[in-house]
Protein backbone atom coordinates (compact mmCIF):
# COMPACT_ATOMS: atom_id res chain seq x y z
CA UNK A 1 0.00 0.00 0.00
CA UNK A 2 2.45 2.67 0.75
CA UNK A 3 4.40 1.65 -2.36
CA UNK A 4 1.44 2.58 -4.90
CA UNK A 5 1.14 5.66 -2.56
CA UNK A 6 4.07 7.21 -3.32
CA UNK A 7 3.84 5.91 -6.92
CA UNK A 8 0.39 8.00 -6.84
CA UNK A 9 1.85 10.65 -5.20
CA UNK A 10 4.22 10.52 -8.15
CA UNK A 11 1.91 10.67 -11.14
CA UNK A 12 -0.50 13.46 -9.51
CA UNK A 13 2.96 15.41 -9.36
CA UNK A 14 3.67 14.72 -12.75
CA UNK A 15 0.39 15.98 -14.41
CA UNK A 16 1.00 18.85 -12.11
CA UNK A 17 4.50 19.71 -13.39
CA UNK A 18 7.68 20.66 -11.39
CA UNK A 19 9.55 17.16 -11.65
CA UNK A 20 13.02 16.64 -11.81
CA UNK A 21 14.35 13.34 -12.83
CA UNK A 22 17.80 13.05 -12.99
CA UNK A 23 19.42 10.47 -14.89
CA UNK A 24 22.97 8.40 -14.00
CA UNK A 25 23.96 9.23 -17.26
CA UNK A 26 26.97 11.49 -17.94
CA UNK A 27 26.56 13.85 -20.69
CA UNK A 28 30.12 13.66 -21.78
CA UNK A 29 30.58 10.46 -21.60
CA UNK A 30 27.98 9.94 -23.77
CA UNK A 31 29.11 11.97 -26.37
CA UNK A 32 32.58 10.15 -26.12
CA UNK A 33 31.02 6.79 -26.42
CA UNK A 34 28.78 7.86 -29.23
CA UNK A 35 31.52 9.44 -31.37
CA UNK A 36 33.79 6.19 -30.62
CA UNK A 37 30.75 4.12 -32.29
CA UNK A 38 30.48 6.46 -35.27
CA UNK A 39 34.54 6.81 -36.08
CA UNK A 40 35.21 2.66 -35.47
CA UNK A 41 32.18 2.23 -37.96
CA UNK A 42 33.08 4.26 -40.40
CA UNK A 43 36.42 3.37 -40.01
CA UNK A 44 35.58 -0.10 -41.05
CA UNK A 45 33.17 0.66 -43.88
CA UNK A 46 35.73 2.70 -45.57
CA UNK A 47 38.84 0.38 -45.02
CA UNK A 48 40.33 -0.33 -48.39
CA UNK A 49 41.27 -3.50 -47.69
CA UNK A 50 38.17 -4.66 -46.79
CA UNK A 51 36.79 -7.99 -48.47
CA UNK A 52 34.12 -7.29 -50.82
CA UNK A 53 30.44 -7.47 -49.70
CA UNK A 54 31.60 -6.35 -46.12
CA UNK A 55 28.54 -4.01 -44.55
CA UNK A 56 28.71 -3.20 -41.04
CA UNK A 57 25.92 -0.53 -40.23
CA UNK A 58 25.13 -1.10 -36.29
CA UNK A 59 26.74 -0.89 -33.20
CA UNK A 60 25.85 -0.30 -29.13
CA UNK A 61 27.83 0.20 -26.21
CA UNK A 62 27.04 0.43 -22.59
CA UNK A 63 28.96 1.77 -19.86
CA UNK A 64 28.70 1.33 -16.25
CA UNK A 65 29.40 1.55 -12.65
CA UNK A 66 29.94 -2.49 -11.40
CA UNK A 67 29.25 -0.90 -7.74
CA UNK A 68 26.30 0.97 -8.14
CA UNK A 69 24.92 -0.15 -11.46
CA UNK A 70 24.76 2.86 -12.54
CA UNK A 71 24.44 3.31 -16.52
CA UNK A 72 27.07 6.40 -16.87
CA UNK A 73 26.68 6.16 -21.23
CA UNK A 74 23.86 4.17 -23.33
CA UNK A 75 24.06 3.85 -26.95
CA UNK A 76 21.82 1.98 -28.68
CA UNK A 77 22.89 2.66 -32.68
CA UNK A 78 25.16 4.76 -34.21
CA UNK A 79 22.07 7.21 -35.83
CA UNK A 80 18.66 6.86 -33.90
CA UNK A 81 17.29 8.67 -36.94
CA UNK A 82 18.55 6.53 -40.02
CA UNK A 83 15.77 4.19 -40.80
CA UNK A 84 18.27 2.61 -43.36
CA UNK A 85 20.17 0.53 -40.52
CA UNK A 86 17.00 0.38 -38.25
CA UNK A 87 18.45 3.04 -35.74
CA UNK A 88 15.47 3.38 -33.82
CA UNK A 89 16.10 -0.10 -32.70
CA UNK A 90 17.94 0.05 -29.19
CA UNK A 91 20.79 -2.59 -29.63
CA UNK A 92 21.60 -2.56 -25.80
CA UNK A 93 18.62 -4.35 -25.49
CA UNK A 94 17.96 -6.59 -28.66
CA UNK A 95 18.57 -10.54 -28.41
CA UNK A 96 21.68 -11.98 -29.86
CA UNK A 97 24.35 -14.05 -29.91
CA UNK A 98 27.50 -13.30 -27.60
CA UNK A 99 30.10 -15.71 -29.02
CA UNK A 100 32.57 -16.44 -26.75
CA UNK A 101 31.94 -13.62 -24.41
CA UNK A 102 30.00 -15.59 -22.44
CA UNK A 103 32.50 -18.33 -22.21
CA UNK A 104 33.87 -16.76 -18.43
CA UNK A 105 30.12 -17.59 -16.95
CA UNK A 106 31.16 -21.03 -18.03
CA UNK A 107 34.80 -21.23 -16.10
CA UNK A 108 33.33 -19.05 -13.23
CA UNK A 109 30.52 -22.03 -12.65
CA UNK A 110 33.82 -24.46 -12.64
CA UNK A 111 36.10 -22.71 -10.67
CA UNK A 112 33.95 -22.30 -7.96
CA UNK A 113 34.55 -24.92 -5.10
CA UNK A 114 30.96 -24.32 -3.73
CA UNK A 115 28.77 -25.21 -6.93
CA UNK A 116 31.39 -28.02 -8.47
CA UNK A 117 31.95 -31.02 -6.85
CA UNK A 118 35.58 -31.33 -8.34
CA UNK A 119 36.00 -27.84 -9.03
CA UNK A 120 38.79 -26.90 -11.80
CA UNK A 121 40.83 -24.75 -11.65
CA UNK A 122 43.20 -22.43 -13.89
CA UNK A 123 45.87 -25.08 -14.27
CA UNK A 124 43.60 -28.07 -14.88
CA UNK A 125 45.29 -29.41 -17.99
CA UNK A 126 42.22 -30.53 -20.84
CA UNK A 127 43.71 -31.97 -24.32
CA UNK A 128 42.73 -29.94 -27.12
CA UNK A 129 41.88 -32.33 -30.09
CA UNK A 130 38.95 -33.20 -32.06
CA UNK A 131 36.15 -34.41 -29.54
CA UNK A 132 32.58 -35.95 -30.43
CA UNK A 133 29.84 -34.69 -28.05
CA UNK A 134 26.16 -36.56 -28.26
CA UNK A 135 23.18 -34.35 -28.49
CA UNK A 136 19.93 -35.14 -26.88
CA UNK A 137 18.90 -36.15 -30.28
CA UNK A 138 21.69 -38.64 -30.25
CA UNK A 139 23.77 -36.99 -33.40
CA UNK A 140 27.43 -36.51 -32.96
CA UNK A 141 28.16 -32.94 -31.88
CA UNK A 142 32.07 -31.64 -33.23
CA UNK A 143 32.91 -28.06 -32.13
CA UNK A 144 35.73 -26.36 -33.76
CA UNK A 145 38.48 -23.72 -33.39
CA UNK A 146 38.00 -20.43 -34.65
CA UNK A 147 41.23 -21.16 -36.37
CA UNK A 148 40.18 -24.81 -37.34
CA UNK A 149 43.44 -25.48 -35.43
CA UNK A 150 44.04 -28.01 -32.09
CA UNK A 151 46.72 -27.14 -29.69
CA UNK A 152 46.83 -30.85 -28.02
CA UNK A 153 47.27 -29.88 -23.96
CA UNK A 154 46.55 -26.68 -22.75
CA UNK A 155 46.12 -25.56 -19.39
CA UNK A 156 42.67 -23.42 -18.36
CA UNK A 157 44.11 -20.01 -18.27
CA UNK A 158 45.13 -20.21 -21.78
CA UNK A 159 41.90 -22.17 -22.88
CA UNK A 160 39.83 -19.33 -21.82
CA UNK A 161 42.54 -16.12 -22.42
CA UNK A 162 42.92 -16.99 -25.82
CA UNK A 163 39.00 -18.28 -26.31
CA UNK A 164 39.45 -22.25 -27.38
CA UNK A 165 36.31 -23.28 -28.02
CA UNK A 166 36.74 -27.29 -27.74
CA UNK A 167 37.92 -26.86 -24.05
CA UNK A 168 34.83 -24.20 -22.97
CA UNK A 169 32.47 -26.81 -24.51
CA UNK A 170 35.03 -29.55 -22.46
CA UNK A 171 34.48 -27.31 -19.09
CA UNK A 172 30.43 -26.78 -19.52
CA UNK A 173 30.39 -31.05 -19.97
CA UNK A 174 32.01 -31.03 -16.56
CA UNK A 175 30.39 -28.32 -14.87
CA UNK A 176 26.69 -28.70 -16.54
CA UNK A 177 24.37 -26.79 -17.84
CA UNK A 178 22.03 -26.14 -15.45
CA UNK A 179 24.99 -25.60 -12.71
CA UNK A 180 26.17 -22.74 -16.03
CA UNK A 181 22.58 -21.41 -16.35
CA UNK A 182 21.92 -20.97 -12.82
CA UNK A 183 25.18 -19.20 -12.48
CA UNK A 184 24.11 -16.96 -15.59
CA UNK A 185 20.41 -15.98 -13.98
CA UNK A 186 21.78 -14.98 -10.73
CA UNK A 187 23.91 -12.39 -12.79
CA UNK A 188 21.38 -10.55 -14.05
CA UNK A 189 21.03 -12.89 -17.62
CA UNK A 190 17.12 -13.43 -18.15
CA UNK A 191 17.59 -15.42 -21.51
CA UNK A 192 18.19 -18.56 -20.68
CA UNK A 193 15.28 -20.41 -19.30
CA UNK A 194 15.03 -23.00 -22.16
CA UNK A 195 19.15 -23.88 -22.49
CA UNK A 196 18.44 -27.53 -22.72
CA UNK A 197 17.42 -26.30 -26.41
CA UNK A 198 20.99 -25.22 -27.44
CA UNK A 199 23.08 -27.69 -25.34
CA UNK A 200 26.79 -27.66 -25.01
CA UNK A 201 26.84 -25.27 -27.37
CA UNK A 202 25.44 -22.64 -25.41
CA UNK A 203 29.31 -21.70 -24.23
CA UNK A 204 30.12 -20.83 -27.74
CA UNK A 205 27.09 -17.94 -27.49
CA UNK A 206 24.46 -20.44 -28.98
CA UNK A 207 22.06 -18.83 -26.82
CA UNK A 208 20.80 -15.16 -26.98
CA UNK A 209 21.74 -12.37 -24.46
CA UNK A 210 20.82 -8.50 -24.05
CA UNK A 211 24.33 -6.51 -24.59
CA UNK A 212 22.69 -4.41 -21.32
CA UNK A 213 22.26 -7.57 -19.11
CA UNK A 214 26.05 -9.13 -19.99
CA UNK A 215 27.91 -5.86 -19.48
CA UNK A 216 26.06 -5.59 -16.11
CA UNK A 217 27.18 -9.73 -15.75
CA UNK A 218 30.43 -9.25 -15.80
CA UNK A 219 30.10 -6.66 -13.25
CA UNK A 220 29.97 -8.72 -11.38
CA UNK A 221 33.85 -9.96 -11.83
CA UNK A 222 34.60 -6.22 -11.58
CA UNK A 223 32.99 -5.74 -8.27
CA UNK A 224 34.17 -9.16 -6.47
CA UNK A 225 30.91 -11.39 -7.15
CA UNK A 226 27.61 -9.17 -6.71
CA UNK A 227 25.15 -8.90 -9.03
CA UNK A 228 24.62 -5.48 -10.45
CA UNK A 229 21.17 -3.84 -11.56
CA UNK A 230 21.43 -1.70 -14.27
CA UNK A 231 19.93 1.94 -12.89
CA UNK A 232 18.88 4.44 -15.60
CA UNK A 233 17.30 7.16 -12.84
CA UNK A 234 19.61 8.76 -10.07
CA UNK A 235 16.36 10.53 -8.54
CA UNK A 236 13.19 12.15 -8.43
CA UNK A 237 12.54 15.48 -7.42
CA UNK A 238 9.41 17.49 -6.78
CA UNK A 239 9.70 21.44 -7.34
CA UNK A 240 10.35 21.91 -4.03
CA UNK A 241 13.28 19.76 -4.09
CA UNK A 242 12.32 16.98 -2.00
CA UNK A 243 13.38 13.43 -3.16
CA UNK A 244 10.27 11.45 -4.33
CA UNK A 245 12.48 8.59 -6.05
CA UNK A 246 15.96 7.54 -5.47
CA UNK A 247 18.33 5.05 -6.97
CA UNK A 248 19.52 2.22 -5.43
CA UNK A 249 22.93 2.63 -3.37
CA UNK A 250 23.64 -0.69 -1.65
CA UNK A 251 25.50 -3.16 -2.79
CA UNK A 252 23.73 -5.86 -4.75
CA UNK A 253 23.62 -9.67 -3.22
CA UNK A 254 26.31 -11.93 -3.76
CA UNK A 255 25.90 -13.98 -6.69
CA UNK A 256 29.54 -15.25 -6.91
CA UNK A 257 33.08 -16.34 -4.65
CA UNK A 258 34.71 -13.33 -4.12
CA UNK A 259 37.91 -15.68 -5.18
CA UNK A 260 36.11 -17.30 -7.88
CA UNK A 261 34.95 -13.37 -9.78
CA UNK A 262 38.91 -12.54 -8.97
CA UNK A 263 40.14 -15.72 -10.86
CA UNK A 264 37.83 -14.80 -13.98
CA UNK A 265 39.63 -11.05 -13.57
CA UNK A 266 43.20 -12.47 -13.50
CA UNK A 267 42.84 -14.59 -16.61
CA UNK A 268 40.91 -11.83 -18.70
CA UNK A 269 43.62 -9.46 -17.41
CA UNK A 270 46.25 -11.69 -18.32
CA UNK A 271 47.91 -10.50 -21.28
CA UNK A 272 50.72 -13.02 -22.05
CA UNK A 273 47.80 -15.60 -21.84
CA UNK A 274 45.78 -14.01 -24.97
CA UNK A 275 48.64 -13.59 -27.25
CA UNK A 276 48.57 -17.11 -29.11
CA UNK A 277 45.02 -15.87 -30.67
CA UNK A 278 44.95 -12.32 -30.59
CA UNK A 279 48.67 -10.79 -30.74
CA UNK A 280 50.75 -9.28 -27.96
CA UNK A 281 49.61 -5.97 -29.12
CA UNK A 282 46.22 -5.83 -29.78
CA UNK A 283 42.99 -3.41 -29.01
CA UNK A 284 42.60 -5.65 -25.87
CA UNK A 285 45.44 -3.81 -24.19
CA UNK A 286 44.99 -0.75 -22.32
CA UNK A 287 46.85 1.24 -20.50
CA UNK A 288 46.42 -0.19 -16.90
CA UNK A 289 44.81 -3.17 -15.39
CA UNK A 290 41.90 -4.25 -17.07
CA UNK A 291 40.12 -7.62 -17.84
CA UNK A 292 38.55 -8.41 -21.45
CA UNK A 293 36.75 -10.79 -22.96
CA UNK A 294 35.93 -11.04 -26.99
CA UNK A 295 32.70 -12.95 -28.94
CA UNK A 296 32.49 -13.62 -32.57
CA UNK A 297 29.45 -15.50 -33.85
CA UNK A 298 29.17 -17.84 -37.10
CA UNK A 299 29.77 -15.72 -40.30
CA UNK A 300 30.43 -12.69 -38.24
CA UNK A 301 26.72 -12.08 -37.42
CA UNK A 302 27.31 -10.50 -34.01
CA UNK A 303 30.69 -9.33 -32.27
CA UNK A 304 31.02 -8.69 -28.43
CA UNK A 305 34.16 -6.81 -26.66
CA UNK A 306 32.84 -6.81 -23.16
CA UNK A 307 36.21 -5.94 -20.08
CA UNK A 308 36.31 -3.97 -17.05
CA UNK A 309 38.50 -2.19 -14.80
CA UNK A 310 37.79 -1.92 -10.76
CA UNK A 311 35.38 0.92 -11.63
CA UNK A 312 33.91 0.87 -14.89
CA UNK A 313 32.60 -1.73 -17.12
CA UNK A 314 31.89 -1.49 -20.68
CA UNK A 315 30.43 -3.68 -23.32
CA UNK A 316 30.44 -3.11 -27.15
CA UNK A 317 28.28 -5.19 -29.69
CA UNK A 318 28.69 -4.31 -33.28
CA UNK A 319 26.64 -6.27 -36.01
CA UNK A 320 24.09 -5.78 -38.15
CA UNK A 321 20.09 -5.10 -37.25
CA UNK A 322 18.43 -7.36 -39.83
CA UNK A 323 20.89 -9.88 -39.00
CA UNK A 324 23.03 -9.60 -42.44
CA UNK A 325 26.66 -11.11 -42.09
CA UNK A 326 29.60 -8.38 -41.78
CA UNK A 327 32.18 -10.64 -43.20
CA UNK A 328 35.45 -11.29 -42.07
CA UNK A 329 34.95 -8.96 -38.77
CA UNK A 330 35.60 -10.39 -35.38
CA UNK A 331 35.01 -8.98 -31.69
CA UNK A 332 39.00 -8.02 -31.83
CA UNK A 333 38.66 -5.73 -35.00
CA UNK A 334 34.76 -4.61 -34.66
CA UNK A 335 34.30 -3.91 -31.44
CA UNK A 336 37.42 -4.40 -29.24
CA UNK A 337 38.14 -0.53 -31.29
CA UNK A 338 35.54 1.03 -29.76
CA UNK A 339 35.92 -0.43 -26.34
CA UNK A 340 39.32 0.18 -26.54
CA UNK A 341 39.02 3.96 -27.36
CA UNK A 342 35.76 4.25 -24.48
CA UNK A 343 38.00 2.64 -22.30
CA UNK A 344 41.00 4.66 -22.60
CA UNK A 345 39.43 7.90 -23.03
CA UNK A 346 36.83 7.47 -20.03
CA UNK A 347 39.92 6.24 -17.73
CA UNK A 348 41.76 9.66 -18.86
CA UNK A 349 42.66 11.27 -15.74
CA UNK A 350 42.03 8.85 -13.39
CA UNK A 351 44.56 7.23 -10.83
CA UNK A 352 45.50 3.65 -12.46
CA UNK A 353 43.91 1.25 -10.08
CA UNK A 354 45.06 -2.41 -9.57
CA UNK A 355 42.16 -5.38 -9.25
CA UNK A 356 42.73 -6.00 -5.50
CA UNK A 357 43.01 -10.37 -4.46
CA UNK A 358 40.76 -11.22 -1.82
CA UNK A 359 41.67 -13.17 0.98
CA UNK A 360 42.09 -17.02 0.57
CA UNK A 361 44.51 -18.01 -2.78
CA UNK A 362 47.53 -18.85 -3.22
CA UNK A 363 50.31 -19.62 -5.88
CA UNK A 364 51.58 -22.69 -6.41
CA UNK A 365 54.24 -23.34 -9.02
CA UNK A 366 53.18 -26.13 -10.93
CA UNK A 367 54.59 -27.18 -14.75
CA UNK A 368 53.68 -25.33 -17.74
CA UNK A 369 52.29 -27.73 -19.52
CA UNK A 370 50.77 -30.05 -17.36
CA UNK A 371 49.43 -27.96 -14.53
CA UNK A 372 50.90 -30.58 -11.77
CA UNK A 373 53.54 -30.05 -9.30
CA UNK A 374 57.45 -30.22 -10.60
CA UNK A 375 59.01 -33.62 -9.95
CA UNK A 376 62.36 -33.81 -8.43
CA UNK A 377 65.01 -35.16 -10.27
CA UNK A 378 65.27 -38.47 -8.10
CA UNK A 379 66.07 -41.73 -10.23
CA UNK A 380 62.88 -44.13 -9.90
CA UNK A 381 63.15 -47.69 -10.92
CA UNK A 382 64.11 -48.67 -13.52
CA UNK A 383 67.36 -47.35 -14.41
CA UNK A 384 66.65 -47.30 -17.95
CA UNK A 385 64.48 -44.46 -17.01
CA UNK A 386 64.08 -41.39 -14.55
CA UNK A 387 61.57 -38.71 -13.83
CA UNK A 388 63.31 -35.02 -14.48
CA UNK A 389 62.02 -31.99 -13.80
CA UNK A 390 59.64 -30.32 -16.42
CA UNK A 391 61.92 -27.76 -18.12
CA UNK A 392 59.12 -24.73 -17.51
CA UNK A 393 57.10 -24.07 -14.37
CA UNK A 394 54.90 -21.32 -14.11
CA UNK A 395 53.70 -19.85 -10.94
CA UNK A 396 49.69 -19.82 -10.75
CA UNK A 397 46.77 -18.60 -8.94
CA UNK A 398 44.29 -20.85 -6.99
CA UNK A 399 41.94 -21.21 -4.89
CA UNK A 400 43.18 -22.19 -1.20
CA UNK A 401 42.52 -25.91 -1.35
CA UNK A 402 41.95 -26.68 -4.73
CA UNK A 403 46.01 -26.31 -5.65
CA UNK A 404 47.23 -29.45 -7.39
CA UNK A 405 48.48 -32.51 -5.04
CA UNK A 406 50.16 -34.93 -8.15
CA UNK A 407 53.44 -34.76 -8.75
CA UNK A 408 54.27 -34.10 -12.74
CA UNK A 409 54.74 -37.40 -14.57
CA UNK A 410 54.81 -36.31 -18.10
CA UNK A 411 58.62 -35.41 -18.10
CA UNK A 412 61.37 -38.57 -18.32
CA UNK A 413 64.94 -39.44 -19.21
CA UNK A 414 65.73 -42.50 -21.05
CA UNK A 415 69.35 -44.43 -21.56
CA UNK A 416 69.45 -44.97 -25.15
CA UNK A 417 72.10 -47.30 -26.53
CA UNK A 418 74.25 -44.77 -29.07
CA UNK A 419 74.93 -47.55 -31.41
CA UNK A 420 71.27 -47.57 -32.56
CA UNK A 421 69.17 -45.54 -30.38
CA UNK A 422 67.17 -48.28 -29.12
CA UNK A 423 66.65 -48.40 -24.99
CA UNK A 424 69.60 -49.45 -23.23
CA UNK A 425 69.26 -52.36 -21.02
CA UNK A 426 70.81 -51.84 -16.68
CA UNK A 427 74.06 -53.83 -17.83
CA UNK A 428 74.67 -51.97 -20.79
CA UNK A 429 78.42 -50.67 -20.63
CA UNK A 430 78.45 -46.92 -19.84
CA UNK A 431 80.61 -45.76 -22.95
CA UNK A 432 77.95 -47.12 -24.94
CA UNK A 433 75.11 -45.22 -23.37
CA UNK A 434 73.41 -41.61 -23.90
CA UNK A 435 70.59 -39.78 -21.99
CA UNK A 436 67.47 -38.23 -23.73
CA UNK A 437 64.31 -36.32 -22.40
CA UNK A 438 61.14 -37.00 -23.63
CA UNK A 439 57.44 -35.28 -22.94
CA UNK A 440 55.38 -38.29 -22.45
CA UNK A 441 51.67 -36.76 -22.60
CA UNK A 442 48.28 -38.59 -21.79
CA UNK A 443 46.58 -40.98 -24.40
CA UNK A 444 44.01 -38.26 -25.52
CA UNK A 445 46.74 -36.16 -26.83
CA UNK A 446 48.52 -39.00 -28.85
CA UNK A 447 46.83 -37.71 -32.54
CA UNK A 448 47.97 -34.63 -32.02
CA UNK A 449 51.84 -35.40 -30.80
CA UNK A 450 51.63 -37.98 -33.99
CA UNK A 451 50.24 -35.37 -35.97
CA UNK A 452 52.81 -32.43 -34.67
CA UNK A 453 55.81 -35.02 -34.98
CA UNK A 454 56.27 -34.33 -31.36
CA UNK A 455 59.36 -37.13 -30.54
CA UNK A 456 59.13 -39.78 -28.24
CA UNK A 457 61.29 -42.75 -26.86
CA UNK A 458 61.67 -45.72 -28.50
CA UNK A 459 59.54 -48.86 -27.01
CA UNK A 460 62.28 -51.61 -27.87
CA UNK A 461 65.52 -52.40 -26.11
CA UNK A 462 68.55 -52.55 -28.53
CA UNK A 463 69.26 -56.14 -28.82
CA UNK A 464 73.14 -55.19 -28.01
CA UNK A 465 71.94 -54.31 -24.47
CA UNK A 466 68.90 -56.12 -23.37
CA UNK A 467 66.33 -55.89 -20.80
CA UNK A 468 66.50 -58.48 -18.44
CA UNK A 469 62.39 -59.60 -19.04
CA UNK A 470 59.65 -57.70 -21.04
CA UNK A 471 58.40 -56.89 -17.94
CA UNK A 472 61.42 -54.24 -18.03
CA UNK A 473 60.40 -52.06 -20.04
CA UNK A 474 59.94 -48.35 -18.86
CA UNK A 475 56.98 -46.57 -18.87
CA UNK A 476 55.09 -44.40 -21.49
CA UNK A 477 52.45 -42.14 -22.11
CA UNK A 478 52.62 -40.97 -18.24
CA UNK A 479 51.98 -44.22 -17.47
CA UNK A 480 54.16 -46.93 -14.90
CA UNK A 481 52.38 -49.48 -16.31
CA UNK A 482 53.34 -51.62 -19.87
CA UNK A 483 49.72 -51.92 -20.38
CA UNK A 484 47.74 -48.72 -20.92
CA UNK A 485 44.05 -47.78 -20.56
CA UNK A 486 43.40 -45.92 -24.05
CA UNK A 487 39.57 -45.60 -22.90
CA UNK A 488 37.98 -44.00 -21.15
CA UNK A 489 40.32 -40.41 -20.32
CA UNK A 490 41.22 -40.38 -17.01
CA UNK A 491 38.93 -38.12 -15.02
CA UNK A 492 36.26 -37.74 -17.70
CA UNK A 493 32.55 -37.01 -16.64
CA UNK A 494 29.93 -38.71 -18.36
CA UNK A 495 26.35 -37.53 -18.65
CA UNK A 496 23.31 -39.42 -19.19
CA UNK A 497 20.91 -38.37 -21.57
CA UNK A 498 17.18 -38.86 -21.46
CA UNK A 499 16.06 -38.45 -24.59
CA UNK A 500 18.34 -41.64 -25.83
CA UNK A 501 17.94 -45.36 -24.92
CA UNK A 502 20.17 -46.63 -21.85
CA UNK A 503 20.84 -49.24 -24.21
CA UNK A 504 22.71 -47.36 -26.55
CA UNK A 505 24.19 -45.18 -24.27
CA UNK A 506 27.92 -46.83 -23.79
CA UNK A 507 31.70 -45.95 -23.16
CA UNK A 508 34.33 -47.55 -25.23
CA UNK A 509 36.65 -48.91 -22.66
CA UNK A 510 40.11 -49.95 -24.42
CA UNK A 511 43.88 -51.18 -23.19
CA UNK A 512 47.52 -51.90 -25.05
CA UNK A 513 49.98 -53.27 -24.13
CA UNK A 514 53.69 -51.16 -25.20
CA UNK A 515 55.24 -52.27 -28.83
CA UNK A 516 57.61 -55.34 -28.23
CA UNK A 517 55.28 -55.99 -25.14
CA UNK A 518 53.81 -59.87 -26.31
CA UNK A 519 50.60 -61.06 -24.46
CA UNK A 520 48.76 -63.77 -24.46
CA UNK A 521 45.51 -62.83 -23.02
CA UNK A 522 43.91 -59.34 -21.44
CA UNK A 523 41.12 -58.66 -19.04
CA UNK A 524 39.18 -55.89 -19.14
CA UNK A 525 37.77 -54.81 -15.73
CA UNK A 526 35.49 -52.51 -14.40
CA UNK A 527 35.49 -51.90 -10.82
CA UNK A 528 37.44 -54.64 -10.15
CA UNK A 529 34.84 -57.02 -12.02
CA UNK A 530 35.75 -58.96 -15.36
CA UNK A 531 34.05 -57.10 -18.06
CA UNK A 532 35.72 -59.14 -20.92
CA UNK A 533 38.61 -61.59 -21.99
CA UNK A 534 40.21 -61.04 -25.31
CA UNK A 535 43.04 -63.40 -26.09
CA UNK A 536 44.14 -60.97 -29.84
CA UNK A 537 44.24 -57.66 -30.07
CA UNK A 538 42.30 -55.05 -30.46
CA UNK A 539 41.66 -55.10 -26.49
CA UNK A 540 38.41 -53.13 -26.32
CA UNK A 541 34.83 -53.59 -25.64
CA UNK A 542 31.33 -51.54 -24.76
CA UNK A 543 30.37 -50.81 -21.62
CA UNK A 544 26.72 -50.01 -20.73
CA UNK A 545 26.69 -46.35 -18.47
CA UNK A 546 25.74 -46.74 -14.86
CA UNK A 547 25.13 -43.48 -12.69
CA UNK A 548 28.00 -43.36 -10.00
CA UNK A 549 31.68 -43.25 -10.10
CA UNK A 550 33.86 -46.47 -11.85
CA UNK A 551 37.09 -47.37 -12.09
CA UNK A 552 38.30 -49.18 -15.35
CA UNK A 553 41.56 -51.59 -15.26
CA UNK A 554 43.55 -54.24 -17.30
CA UNK A 555 45.34 -56.91 -16.51
CA UNK A 556 47.42 -59.27 -19.06
CA UNK A 557 49.06 -62.53 -19.55
CA UNK A 558 52.29 -62.82 -21.02
CA UNK A 559 53.89 -65.95 -22.82
CA UNK A 560 55.62 -67.26 -19.69
CA UNK A 561 52.08 -67.24 -18.17
CA UNK A 562 53.37 -64.05 -15.99
CA UNK A 563 50.57 -61.48 -15.00
CA UNK A 564 50.68 -57.85 -16.19
CA UNK A 565 48.90 -55.27 -14.29
CA UNK A 566 48.28 -51.95 -16.28
CA UNK A 567 46.91 -49.09 -14.90
CA UNK A 568 43.47 -47.76 -13.80
CA UNK A 569 41.56 -44.72 -14.47
CA UNK A 570 38.67 -43.38 -12.92
CA UNK A 571 35.47 -41.62 -14.62
CA UNK A 572 32.35 -40.33 -13.52
CA UNK A 573 28.69 -41.20 -14.85
CA UNK A 574 25.77 -38.63 -13.93
CA UNK A 575 22.10 -38.53 -15.31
Amino acid sequence: PSNSSAASDVYKRQRQGGLRIYTTLDLGWQQVAEEAVRYRLRQLSEDPEAPSGRRIDNAALVALDPRSGDILALVGSPDYFDPRIDGAVNATVATRQPGSSIKPITYAAAFDPNRAERPLTAATMMVDVRTSFTTREGDPYVPRNYDRQWRGPVLLRQALASSYNLVAVKVLDFVGIEAMTGLARSMGITTFDDADRWGLALTLGGGEVRLLELTAAYGAFANGGRRVEPVTIARVEDSRGRVLKAGKTTPGPRVMDERVAYLITDILSDNFARTPTFGENSALRLSRPAAVKTGTTTDWRDNWTVGYTPNLVVGVWTGNADNEPMYHVSGVTGAAPIWHDVMETLHKGQPVREFVRPPGMVRVEVCADSGLLPASKATTTPETERRVRCPRTVEELFIAGTEPTRTDDWHREYALDVRNGLLAGPDCPPEFVTRAQYTLYPAEAQDWVRWNHVPHPPEEYSPLCPAASSTDLPPRGGETAILIMTSPDQGSRYRLAVEIPRSAQKIPVAARPLKGVSLRQVTLLVDGQPLVTLSAPPYQALWPMEVGSHTFASVGVDGDGNVVEGNSVTVEVVE
